[in-house]
């Protein structure tokens, strides 16, 4: 018999394992309890007004290097432009946006090539609303995500988004939106209040 408890920031998990001999089974039995949603958090949206999508990556217990290392990799992977890097106020933790967009089916398959949080690359499944969403405003008592870097490309193959790239340009990021580029020109961004769990630091 084995029983394991572990508790996190968020959440308390629970593992139970018992043999049946004299039938030569092993039951399993695997619990977690979630702190209940109790701050409103300000998100944007990774879907486009045209049914788009830039690249949202939510990382979390993974080194900035580490994560550069596989931005670059996706980058030349799958022909992608700049990512812009954003550093949330808890080790390790960091936000990763490229606004190249793709449809649903190819930024579901660039996300699974990621190290990111499996309830954040299969939320697009669960959510009803079909979309990736990052913060960008204060959490509770925790700040605001705050741009760090931008892992720069030379590939420049796919139709970027506007309205990604204004918002971006409001939480300072340095975007330049030159001509030899093709953008969408969408104006429409939209914002997202969701319920959710305040961890502290």
């Amino acid at each position: 018999m084995k029983l394991e408890l572990k508790r996190k920031e968020n959440h308390l998990s629970g593992f139970f394992q018992m043999k049946i001999p004299f039938v030569e089974k092993t039951f399993r039995f695997h619990t977690m309890l979630y702190n209940s949603p109790n701050a409103w958090v300000h998100g944007y949206s990774s879907r486009t007004q045209f049914s788009r999508y830039v690249l949202f990556h939510d990382y979390d217990n993974l080194d900035e290097e580490s994560i550069v290392q596989e931005l670059k990799f996706l980058q030349d992977e799958y022909h992608l432009g700049d990512y812009y890097l954003f550093k949330l106020d808890r080790d390790n933790s960091f936000h990763a946006v490229c606004i190249d967009t793709f449809s649903i089916r190819k930024a579901y398959e660039i996300q699974q090539a990621t190290s990111c949080d499996l309830a954040f690359i299969h939320a697009i499944k669960n959510l009803q609303t079909k979309e990736w969403i990052l913060r960008w405003h204060k959490k509770g008592t925790r700040g605001s995500p705050e741009y760090v870097r931008t892992i720069k490309s030379n590939y420049n193959e796919h139709i970027k988004s506007s309205a990604h790239a204004n918002f971006l340009k409001k939480l300072c990021v340095p975007i330049k939106m030159r001509k030899r580029e093709e953008w969408d020109g969408g104006s429409v961004l939209a914002m997202v209040d969701y319920n959710t769990a305040n961890r502290t630091k």
